[in-house]
């Protein structure tokens, strides 16, 4: 089991745009912006250190089954019968990004989802809302290249880019998607203002992330693992909504079925995870001692940590569906 907090899967280190940014290093947000200023600076041709974290991560996984990163999502009574049995392996993710879309009709529309990672999220926009096109937005080049590699459809491409300045024309897209990335963005509000320029007269705007929650209470060293590094707060984000200018449609706190994704027997993202890291011991292919330890951490807050946080206040997950004003 771990005891300490470590860099731990490839969506740890990109700056401004990730699915799993700094989640499990184990310190305050603030001393990740000053590491990664740092990093940043000691690198030839200013290539980053997280760049290559993640390059790193994506050639020693390079497996197309690996596509979503978010957390997962399930109901008491969660009926799959909507899912294509390509996605069985990653229900859970597959399943938030359902529940966080709602009744929203897509079809036609233009999408662009900030933070894509390895595409999962992208991919089910795709091939599941009849979207005219999606664009998937991030930081890491790896991750540009897998997703080129593997999410080969019509209409979905992505891009590199920040989401501090996104690179698109105003009012160019209908939707704009971003889930469990924000929290570890330097500035909420900048990051909204871009959100509005980018989106049309009453696009709209789903938006999910994790939270600190109302608890304040002391934890132990094994139940802080993964935790610690949420400082971010709800009115923090309501602050960037507001300031924005975006009407909430619709504010839910899903905790409850996040935690029943981390608890389910399958279908979630670390059953996937556990079985290529065990694939990989099988080939016996090494991993280097911090890449594992990396991975226990990452586990315990899967199996322990994260479920208590969420159960207990200390955490929060929240979702929005918000609407840019005509």
């Amino acid at each position: 089991m771990a005891t300490t907090n470590v860099p731990v899967h490839a969506g740890l280190f990109k700056p401004y745009l990730t699915d799993f940014k700094g989640k499990f290093l184990g310190i305050t947000q603030q001393q990740f912006f000053n590491n990664e200023a740092k990093m940043m600076t000691q690198v030839e041709g200013n290539v980053s250190p997280i760049s290559q974290w993640y390059d790193m991560m994506t050639q020693m996984f390079p497996d197309k089954r690996l596509t979503f990163l978010n957390y997962g999502y399930l109901e008491e009574d969660s009926n799959f019968d909507w899912i294509n049995e390509e996605d069985l392996e990653q229900k859970c993710s597959a399943n938030l990004i359902r529940t966080l879309l709602g009744d929203a009709d897509l079809r036609g529309k233009k999408i662009l989802e900030i933070g894509s990672g390895r595409g999962g999220n992208c991919s089910y926009l795709a091939r599941y809302t009849g979207a005219a096109s999606v664009t998937g937005l991030d930081f890491c080049p790896a991750h540009i290249e897998f997703c080129d590699r593997v999410h080969r459809l019509d209409g979905l491409s992505f891009i590199y880019g920040d989401a501090m300045a996104l690179q698109f024309a105003d009012e160019e897209f209908d939707v704009v998607i971003n889930i469990e990335s924000s929290h570890s963005y330097p500035d909420l509000n900048r990051f909204g203002e871009e959100v509005r320029r980018v989106l049309k007269k009453e696009g709209l705007f789903f938006y999910a992330d994790t939270m600190k929650g109302a608890n304040n209470s002391a934890m132990s060293e094994q139940d802080r693992i993964g935790v610690d590094f949420f400082t971010n707060v709800l009115e923090q984000h309501q602050a960037m909504i507001l300031h924005a200018s975006f009407n909430v449609e619709d504010h839910l706190d899903i905790s409850e079925g996040v935690v029943r994704a981390f608890e389910s027997e399958q279908g979630h993202l670390k059953h996937l995870l556990k079985t290529l890291v065990t694939e990989k011991k099988q080939q016996n292919s090494s991993l280097p001692p911090e890449v594992c330890h990396a991975f226990d951490t990452m586990f315990h807050f899967f199996d322990d940590s994260g479920v208590k946080a969420y159960k207990n206040g200390h955490l929060v997950y929240k979702l929005w569906r918000l609407k840019k004003s005509a």
